[in-house]
């Protein structure tokens, strides 16, 4: 089974995924759902069907027989102390859970995507200090920050050139990046890192203040 596991692993958090290349009838004899829960992936057209399994195949790696809930803001979350977030691009699925509230984005790299794009989420204060030679790295990192900034806080606020700011870095994986949510009341910080799985960058962000 294509388990990507040890994603990343410390004493608060732990992030797994699964690449979902196999059928669904070897997914689901592998995951020997219960009949409610074959019920649900029977509901589900063939995408999310899909994405439901490698959800699966994460929560079972954690040993979490739980089912996925979801507050009104669409937020996941586990009847359990830890915090939950999800993240799925093309065939890979991906949990975080922490002590923390976290957010999680993976996606796969398409630099010309991302170029195509860029205007809609690089603030100018940004755009600033991202160095020429390295551009398609850091887009594809700055916005699956504010990707995992946007599901960590909930979906509430949704404009990434007015309400996330990523301070300048280096790309270092699993080195600490400062992020930003800011409205015109208060600003909040948050921790940032990131890290390649193949052609996918995977991002996560913590609130950890």
């Amino acid at each position: 089974m294509p388990l990507i596991n040890s994603l990343h692993h410390d004493e608060f958090t732990r992030i797994v995924g699964w690449k979902t290349t196999e059928s669904d009838e070897e997914l689901l004899e592998y995951l020997q759902l219960s009949p409610y829960r074959i019920m649900k992936y029977l509901t589900l057209g063939p995408k999310q069907a899909k994405e439901y399994l490698g959800l699966r195949a994460c929560l079972k790696e954690l040993d979490l027989d739980f089912d996925v809930y979801y507050h009104k803001n669409g937020k996941p979350y586990l009847p359990s102390s830890k915090q939950l977030s999800i993240t799925h691009s093309f065939d890979m699925v991906c949990i975080g859970l922490s002590k923390f509230n976290i957010g999680i984005d993976i996606e796969k790299s398409r630099p010309h995507k991302i170029l195509n794009i860029k205007e809609k989420f690089i603030r100018e204060d940004e755009a600033d200090w991202i160095p020429k030679e390295r551009e398609e790295e850091y887009l594809h990192v700055i916005w699956g920050i504010k990707e995992g900034l946007y599901k960590l806080n909930g979906g509430n606020l949704w404009n990434f050139l007015h309400h996330y700011r990523v301070e300048p870095f280096e790309l270092k994986e699993n080195t600490p990046i400062s992020s930003w949510i800011s409205d015109e009341r208060k600003s909040e910080k948050f921790i940032s890192y990131y890290t390649k799985v193949e052609d996918y960058y995977l991002v996560w962000v913590l609130d950890v203040e």
